[in-house]
Formats: C-alpha cells, structure tokens, sequence
C-alpha cells in the first residue's frame, strides 16, 4: 500500500486551560487531497522541534492569535490582539527548521505571517491604523463566503496552482504581512494593497495566503487545487528525503 504524504498541523494552544486543538477543517482539507493531517503540539527544545519534523513530509502552519512583534523588532501598537508565547515560540522556530529542510510548508492567516517573520520579514500590527481606506478584512459573513477581491501575481507558484488575475476570498484578519522577509515575493494583494499572499523564491514550496481556504471546500470559487499541490509537493519531499 502507498504510504501518504504527512501533513504536520500546528495547533491553537490554549494557555488558560491547558489544552491544545485545531479545527476540523483543516484536518478534512488535507484529507480531501490525499494527505494524512497530524497535529503538532507546541512543544520547545531544538531535538523536539526535529523529531517532529522527522515524522512528517509537510507543515501546514495554521491560524491563531497576533504574533508577538518582539520577533519582529518593534514594540506593541494600539490595536494588537491578544498573543500567544507557547504558540510564538513554537511556530518560529520549526517554520525555520522546515525551511531549511527544504520541506513544504503552507501557511494560513497567522501562519502566513508566521512564515515572514521566521524568514526575517514583518507583520503590521493593525490594518485599520496603517493602511488609508483600508478594506474590511475581518467579515460578518459565513466563513465560507468570499468577501472582497484578490490579485494574483502572473508567473509565481500562486498563479500556477490557481491562476493569474483575479478571484475572490473570505477575509478574517486585522494584521497583514508587512516587510515581506528576503528571499521572498509577493504573490497576491487586495485592492486596498494589503499582501494577501507570499511565497518563497528559493524554496520548492513556501507558501502563505491571508485567507482561510480550508474553509471554502463547498464554495465558489473553490481553493482545493491549493491544498492538492502542498500534499503533491509533500509527496515528492518524502520521496527524496
């Protein structure tokens, strides 16, 4: 039997009850395209951090609270949400140690800043307080219902698994990547020219959106061949690793 690609997925660490969990559509996401999800407990100590790495063939870095900008050199700004030091110190960290490896990761909504600023990038704290007529980034909709437009930028890994120009998405967030980190590019903005996507030009895939494609199995437009694509390049990493 064929082993499947497997897929590590962060979790949401919830420091006052001391528990770990993630969302189910995540885990169904990964399934539909042929992949085997595994949840990866925030856990510290570089040994930790490789053996877990060790276990899978790909690292989905999911959403979650505001990071910490300490790692990102500047102080908190009015606006900044809560933040989770387990999670920070967990996240950035193993997204380093992935990209070294050259394995595949995939980042979403937090994890998309995640992944900026482990590769040196930054992250604006608060849309409504540094981007003029910024749009509304965090709907009242369904989570399944694209709210606002997107470009996607020819010629990058984006363009190739979804196609250049314009679609839409559904939107829930009040950060955005900022300083996009060295190495990387630019692969999809809102009109409002908040990055709504990124992606490494050094690596086979690393790659971020903003918005919640998991969430969007059943709907139009419809983000599957994502996720097909991060399983498939999973798939050839663990051929090879």
């Amino acid at each position: 039997m064929t082993r499947k690609p497997t897929i590590g997925v962060t979790c949401f660490h919830d420091w006052q009850e001391q528990r770990h969990r993630q969302n189910d559509t995540y885990i169904n996401a990964i399934k539909k395209a042929g992949g085997l999800p595994v949840l990866l407990p925030c856990l510290t100590g570089e040994a930790d951090l490789a053996a877990h790495l060790d276990l899978v063939d790909g690292l989905l870095v999911a959403g979650g609270p505001d990071a910490d900008p300490v790692f990102f050199g500047e102080e908190p700004e009015e606006g900044l949400g809560n933040v989770n030091p387990c999670m920070d110190a967990y996240e950035l960290p193993v997204i380093a140690m992935a990209l070294r490896r050259d394995m595949p990761v995939l980042g979403i909504c937090r994890g998309v800043q995640m992944l900026n600023i482990a590769a040196g990038g930054s992250v604006i704290q608060h849309l409504p307080a540094a981007v003029r007529r910024v749009l509304k980034h965090q709907q009242s909709a369904p989570r399944s219902y694209v709210t606002h437009a997107i470009d996607i930028a020819a010629g990058t890994l984006l363009s190739r698994i979804l196609g250049e120009g314009t679609t839409r998405v559904n939107s829930f967030h009040h950060q955005a990547v900022g300083r996009v980190a060295l190495g990387f590019c630019v692969s999809a903005v809102a009109p409002d020219g908040v990055v709504e996507a990124i992606e490494s030009t050094e690596h086979k895939f690393a790659l971020g959106v903003q918005w919640h494609p998991e969430c969007m199995w059943d709907a139009t437009p419809n983000f599957d061949p994502l996720f097909t694509a991060f399983v498939l390049a999973a798939q050839n990493y663990g051929q090879i690793s």
